[in-house]
């Protein structure tokens, strides 16, 4: 894999630019000023033997001359050839000895640039250390303060040799000096480079890309996910996405969930349920208002809340809740959970056969794997708190799935959703990747997609990494991926609503029933069709323009347009339908202490002296009662003309697991549901039901409080 490249900025050094040559630009090289004078490449130029005399016009020729051959000299050393650089370096000694000479201002002038240089040096390895990531093969601080000193005692020891006329000692300490440099410069070098290979991806053992997501801190480790794109600055991402950060709560106000969260009010049993769910939504995308957040970003765009409590979501679910759901429950593979791996490109369920216990899920965990709790929202009372209120907001099944991934981990392809979705991040940290649908018939998509391969997806709409607190909602459609860090692991809940809840939806259900009275009141609908109907129409024959091809389309959109158009009865039975899905689908109602002794839930029942069964409650026509829930029932008038009360009182926790439950009432009788249902969350007196007889009034509120869909407005005891 390619390195990251290195950009270096420079202040303005003046004129005297050097052109660059295979043998500079390096680490060191770039590290010094452009001084307006003549100097060289090694410190022990500047050491002048003073008891020279003055200098001659013919030095300069000298010294450029032995400069070049220095320069020869650390090239030969560099690649090896000891004998031609001990040859030029005696050359070098020899007439450095005969023409350093300098005048008076000339050594001042060279004092001050050793000390630039010397200045030089101190900054550049500060620079040094700075740049250092801690990651590549760069010596210690202290080693290289270590050998830089010896260096230059070399350089000292070879001008001494120098002036004694030893030029042979002073030529091998010359190319240990020569020597020295380079390693030193080189390392510099590899521990720069190396540390900004770190942004990008890592390439593990030829497998799979890691994708760094804290690059400064995080150590290469083996990957497990397919590689995203690299992080990029949120500022350069194109998208309508809003993100929200919220400040930190003061310290020992950490309990924003006990808070908010808690429906037992003052007055529970006059509460409105579907108020209380939008105030649910509300704690969930604090501090946007619910209005706000379904006029710009509900089926529009994504949303992102981050916050700086990490307890916010704490008491919905966390990794020991879920060991002890492991132990507690009888969980089976694929039924309740699903081991999942996203590796290399391929998305794979390793679901075994049989119960799903502890020791058998965490192996899973610990190769890699995430685990997926589906429906955990019937093993967690305080999620399907949750869920039980919001349902009554949406109108729908809110579904809750647990999803815990290892660090460096993927379990999922990229892929879209037909569900509006909540995504908590309870613990740990998670990188999410949000893209546009590839498609305009994926928006708001009414089926869930297949795994997309990276190369299908285009930039990013959101890269973010979601911590314990924060929030993301997602649009139906909308193409995601999520990867753990190196060293986080994650714990987030999937709240889903509103799946198949669109136009398409009620018109699937209406037009069917449209149709069949249509047919049933009109003769023209049962006509046969003309004769020549397969000779004229069909893709085959669009070219045929004969005058009976087109009378026979027009007479069909006559057909359409006066037989075929709904009527608001036509309407309100199909969303009637529509409504008893979520009457089979629905959680049971969570009924709240204060809510129990009002309903069946708390009623007793004891025997006489005789044996009679005795009860605990009795109503009379002063009796106040209401619904326990506005959305606790849907009367349906069904096609044969029977009238049903469906239900989700009785459901099981798990979804469907029963028939749908209803109670059939007289039509007569359905007056009084339907007061009932438009009073709500206000109570009535049973006197007040739009009923013959006053038996009979308390009969059917005494039937409707038996099965748990009334509430009293007081206690019986």
């Amino acid at each position: 894999m390619p390195k990251a490249t290195t950009y270096a900025v420079t202040k303005p050094q003046g004129n005297n630019k050097k052109k660059k040559t295979e043998n500079n630009g390096t680490a060191k090289d770039k590290k010094k000023p452009n001084l307006d004078i003549e100097t060289t490449d090694s410190d022990s130029d500047m050491h002048i033997d003073v008891t020279k005399g003055p200098s001659t016009s013919s030095n300069a020729a000298a010294k450029t001359a032995d400069r070049k051959r220095r320069l020869q000299a650390e090239a030969d050393a560099n690649n090896n050839d000891t004998e031609k650089a001990s040859k030029l370096a005696k050359e070098s000694v020899a007439t450095t000895d005969m023409h350093l000479d300098v005048t008076k201002e000339q050594m001042e002038h060279c004092k001050k640039v050793q000390a630039l240089l010397a200045n030089e040096s101190k900054g550049a390895e500060k620079e040094s250390k700075a740049l250092d990531y801690g990651t590549g093969p760069s010596t210690s601080s202290k080693e290289a303060a270590a050998a830089k000193t010896a260096d230059h005692e070399r350089r000292l020891q070879a001008e001494a040799d120098v002036n004694n006329n030893d030029a042979e000692k002073a030529g091998q300490l010359a190319k240990e000096s020569v020597a020295t440099q380079g390693a030193s410069a080189t390392e510099r070098k590899q521990a720069f480079s190396l540390g900004l290979e770190h942004t990008s991806p890592i390439q593990v053992n030829g497998a799979a890309l890691a994708c760094p997501l804290v690059r400064k801190s995080l150590p290469p480790g083996e990957a497990n996910s397919c590689p995203p794109p690299p992080k990029r600055d949120p500022a350069a991402v194109k998208s309508a996405v809003k993100i929200i950060k919220v400040k930190a709560p003061e310290e020992g106000n950490n309990n924003n969930d006990e808070k908010e969260m808690s429906t037992e009010t003052s007055e529970p049993h006059k509460t409105d349920s579907v108020e209380e769910g939008r105030r649910v939504v509300m704690w969930i995308i604090f501090p946007i208002k619910t209005n706000f957040f379904f006029k710009y970003f509900w089926e529009q765009t994504a949303c992102l809340v981050q916050r700086t409590n990490p307890k916010y979501f704490q008491s919905l679910i966390s990794f020991k809740m879920l060991d002890e759901i492991l132990i507690r429950h009888n969980l089976d593979f694929t039924v309740n959970l699903d081991v999942t791996t996203y590796k290399n490109g391929k998305r794979e369920t390793l679901n075994p056969e049989g119960r799903a216990l502890p020791p058998a899920v965490w192996g899973f965990y610990s190769e890699g794997c995430s685990i997926r709790l589906l429906h955990a929202s019937a093993y967690l009372t305080r999620l399907r708190e949750v869920c039980t209120v919001l349902q009554e907001f949406f109108h729908c099944k809110v579904e809750a799935n647990m999803y815990l991934t290892p660090p460096n981990s993927q379990g999922f392809a990229p892929h879209y959703d037909d569900i509006e979705a909540f995504v908590i991040q309870v613990e740990g940290r998670k990188r999410w990747l949000l893209y546009d649908p590839p498609k305009e018939a994926d928006h708001l998509a009414r089926i869930s997609s297949g795994n997309y391969n990276q190369e299908q997806l285009g930039k990013p709409i959101i890269d973010e990494v979601l911590s314990a607190g924060d929030v993301l909602y997602l649009p139906r459609g909308t193409v995601h991926q999520a990867i753990t860090e190196e060293q986080q692991h994650s714990l987030h809940i999937t709240l889903s609503v509103y799946q198949q809840q669109a136009y398409a939806n009620l018109l699937e259900t209406l037009m069917p029933m449209v149709l069949k009275k249509a047919v049933d009141r009109s003769v023209a609908l049962r006509r046969g069709l003309p004769l020549h109907t397969f000779q004229i129409l069909g893709n085959a024959y669009k070219a045929n323009d004969c005058g009976s091809r087109q009378l026979l389309v027009e007479n069909v959109q006559k057909l359409v347009a006066k037989y075929l158009m709904p009527s608001e009865d036509d309407i309100d039975e199909a969303v009637d339908q529509m409504a008893k899905k979520f009457q089979h689908e629905a959680l049971p109602p969570i009924v709240l202490p204060s809510e129990e002794v009002r309903t069946v839930h708390g009623a007793r029942s004891g025997a006489d002296d005789q044996g009679n069964c005795v009860c605990d409650y009795k109503f009379n026509e002063k009796t106040s009662v209401r619904l326990l829930r506005a959305n606790i029932l849907r009367l349906v008038t069904e096609p044969d003309g029977s009238v049903r009360i469906y239900h989700h009182v009785d459901n099981g926790l798990d979804y469907c697991k029963y028939e749908p439950y209803f109670m059939e009432i007289l039509p007569e009788e359905a007056k009084a549901v339907e007061l009932l249902i438009s009073a709500y969350p206000y109570y009535l007196t049973i006197d007040q039901l739009p009923l013959k007889s006053s038996a009979r009034k308390v009969e059917v509120a005494t039937a409707l409080w038996e099965h748990g869909l009334l509430m009293t407005e007081k206690p019986f005891k």
